[in-house]
């Protein structure tokens, strides 16, 4: 068994090691000076030939992205932004009473987040910048506010707000209260430091957005006529207006190599997606500069060629944001009518399996099987830009693939088979998750109602833990079909084929480039070989199944850290993080996440549902009990419980795995439960689950019971 094991987690780890194509590393071009224009609330439907011809000139000259500007809360007001912007990483505006600053007016320019900023007075906050840094780094994401003027040595700030960005002890920082009036005043400054961060806050509670739009854009054609030869412009919507409302931002670099395109980063491995977390690392790479630990962005860099009129581009990043904005007002009215969904489906299913009666079991099935077409029905949906027509054609969109995938299951010739149906949807469900990952850059992912949002920042690629939780389940079903599929000299080979390849998908950088999923999955597979094997899990064999999910994580890590910085991945990121010692702060951040979103999270009433059901219809004498005395349904069992427990202990929203591996086997088990054993023996029915005494040598049928329900 321990061969076995190690050659499972040698052959993945050397898959893990091929997979993924490597991002282009960007070339690197050192410049003389670096300017960062902040303009909070700048987004990319302001952006046009006519209304803003500076910025419109800028954005076609050089790199152009969307900009999410997530820091440590979940909306980045002003005062956050600007901190963010200068540690690199997430962080957050904190002023202690116990500093001693007396209340005062907030400057205009920085109005907008009144609960971050009730009687604080920036100028006062310059004259308690000794305590300041202090107060900030104090969070969950091991942020050193000011790092980046730290780092630099010499910074020049204009406007009110850059002083966050820049101040830190050991930094020589020059404000300037008001810009130069032309361009040789200009010149004059950026020419002091070799960087200067301006803030242009006309947007902040404006009462005409034009007009506002239009002063901006004069004053960055006047910065832009001051520039410098050799200096690198960093054009970045520095955050939100409204504590109302969050979206993506403008990002753009010109300078020296840049060429027109997209703009991406290793931070978001996405075009053309990049973070606010990214311009001070970007700042200091093109100055030359290695970049503090503390921060956490990586510079941008060139991603995927974008259309040649500017135009086109702008209308592309500006849907973007349409598309993680309508998301974004979906998740969580979804997630209820998710909660009451499944809710009223176990509660009905159940009370109709206690009475039996046949129309009532016809209907359960049917039900329970379209029920669990839902998550691949909405990650199929993605493939329409449903956004741009909304909430009505999207739910149009879901239940046409909804019917579509219950059709292929209930029609296709394994109808007549037990499991049949019941299999094609979780085998429709993986082939949708798998291919998403291996062929369409997960495009059927991101803002999806079951995925991820660019504008929340939690990862823009790859298995989300929800997709996981689907995906890992899916999986783990269809696997035990094949191996009881095969003869019993092929289901061990078998096995270890599908375990390979669902852990590759997983856990390579540039596909699934899931941490926690690995550390979930490979112990679920372990499991399931264990109990395929009729070895009884104890605590020793157990522990050695965790242990090799950890093995090949770290080996996934380490694969991917030993690849250059700005082609790494999260996970390579890590093994940095814990040679630095700055990892602990992570997997804080991630336990107390993970306790928080199980206290607060509708989605954590489910898991009573689901574990209630599960017990019913498996208990002694329950409807689908005879199903245990299979082993490679009690495999597969078994590694859907481990996969979905693990999945919960090392995530930082890690309810969201269990629940979602709910959503496809409770669904199924019901429709299966009303479906019930089949009467004609195994060759008449085809069914994949009834044991024959020629082939397994427990002798034990699916058939030995009477049918208690309806037959397909």
């Amino acid at each position: 068994m321990r061969r076995r094991l190690l050659g499972l987690l040698g052959a993945v780890l050397a898959l893990l090691g091929v997979a993924g194509p490597a991002n282009a590393a960007a070339d690197g071009a050192t410049a003389e000076q670096v300017v960062i224009v902040g303009i909070p609330g700048l987004v990319w439907a302001d952006v046009s030939q006519n209304g803003t011809p500076a910025l419109w000139s800028a954005a076609e000259s050089g790199s152009i992205g969307a900009l999410t500007v997530r820091a440590a809360r979940s909306v980045t007001c002003v005062l956050d932004g600007w901190v963010t912007l200068g540690a690199g990483n997430r962080a957050r505006f904190v002023l202690a009473p116990e500093v001693g600053l007396e209340p005062a007016v907030v400057p205009p320019e920085l109005s907008g987040c009144l609960p971050q900023e009730s009687g604080v007075d920036l100028g006062a906050v310059v004259a308690a910048l000794e305590e300041f840094p202090e107060l900030t780094d104090n969070n969950s994401y091991g942020a050193r506010p000011g790092a980046l003027g730290a780092a630099v040595r010499c910074a020049t700030g204009v406007g009110s707000g850059p002083v966050l960005a820049l101040q830190r002890e050991g930094a020589q920082v020059e404000l300037l209260a008001t810009p130069p009036a032309d361009a040789a005043g200009w010149t004059d400054v950026l020419e002091r430091c070799p960087l200067t961060v301006v803030s242009m806050p006309e947007l902040i509670g404006a009462a005409d957005r034009d007009v506002a739009l239009a002063t901006l854009d004069e004053r960055l054609e006047v910065l832009r006529s001051g520039l410098p030869p050799a200096t690198e412009l960093l054009v970045v919507g520095s955050s939100e207006t409204d504590l109302n409302s969050s979206a993506l931002h403008v990002a753009i670099e010109v300078g020296v190599g840049v060429e027109p395109g997209y703009l991406t980063s290793a931070s978001t491995g996405r075009t053309p997606y990049v973070q606010l977390i990214d311009v001070a690392p970007t700042a200091l790479d093109r100055l030359g500069i290695d970049a503090p630990a503390a921060m956490t962005g990586q510079p941008l860099q060139p991603g995927q060629p974008r259309p040649q009129a500017l135009a086109e581009a702008i209308a592309e990043l500006t849907d973007a944001n349409v598309a993680a904005r309508a998301q974004g007002s979906l998740t969580s009215t979804f997630f209820w009518w998710l909660v009451v969904l499944f809710a009223a489906l176990c509660l009905a299913s159940v009370l109709a399996l206690r009475r039996r009666a046949t129309r009532s079991l016809t209907a359960v099935r049917t039900t329970a099987l379209v029920v669990a077409t839902l998550p691949a029905a909405t990650f199929l949906a993605n493939l329409a830009p449903w956004w741009r027509a909304g909430t009505v054609v999207l739910a149009i969109l879901v239940a046409a693939v909804m019917a579509t995938i219950s059709a292929l299951a209930l029609g296709g010739p394994w109808r007549t088979r037990r499991l049949g149906p019941e299999l094609a949807v979780a085998a429709v469900t993986l082939l949708t998750l798998a291919a998403d990952v291996l062929l369409l850059g997960s495009r059927l992912q991101l803002n999806s109602l079951l995925g991820y949002n660019p504008i929340v920042a939690g990862r823009f690629s790859g298995y989300g833990n929800i997709p996981f939780g689907i995906y890992a389940t899916s999986a783990l079903l269809v696997t035990a079909a094949l191996v009881r599929a095969a003869s019993p000299a092929w289901e061990r080979i078998v096995l270890a084929s599908a375990a390979v390849a669902a852990v590759a998908l997983v856990g390579a950088p540039g596909l699934g480039s899931d941490f926690g999923g690995v550390l979930a999955l490979v112990p679920a597979f372990a499991v399931f070989a264990l109990v395929l094997l009729r070895l009884r899990p104890s605590p020793a064999r157990l522990g050695l199944a965790v242990l090799a999910g950890a093995v090949v994580v770290v080996g996934i890590a380490v694969l991917d850290y030993l690849r250059p910085a700005a082609e790494q991945t999260h996970l390579g990121r890590f093994i940095g993080q814990l040679l630095d010692g700055s990892a602990s702060t992570i997997v804080q951040r991630k336990a107390e996440s993970n306790i928080g979103i199980l206290l607060h999270s509708p989605l954590s009433l489910l898991i009573p549902v689901f574990a209630g059901t599960l017990w019913y219809l498996l208990r002694p004498g329950g409807p689908l009990r005879d199903l245990l005395d299979q082993r490679q349904v009690r495999a597969g069992l078994a590694g859907v419980a481990v996969a979905g427990l693990i999945g919960f202990l090392v995530n930082d929203s890690g309810i969201a795995v269990p629940v979602a591996a709910g959503c496809v086997l409770v669904p199924l088990a019901l429709s299966a439960a009303a479906a019930g054993p089949r009467r004609a023996g195994p060759l008449a029915t085809g069914d994949p689950y009834a044991e024959t005494p020629d082939r397994r040598s427990e002798g034990v049928t699916v058939n030995s019971r009477d049918s208690a329900g309806p037959a397909d």
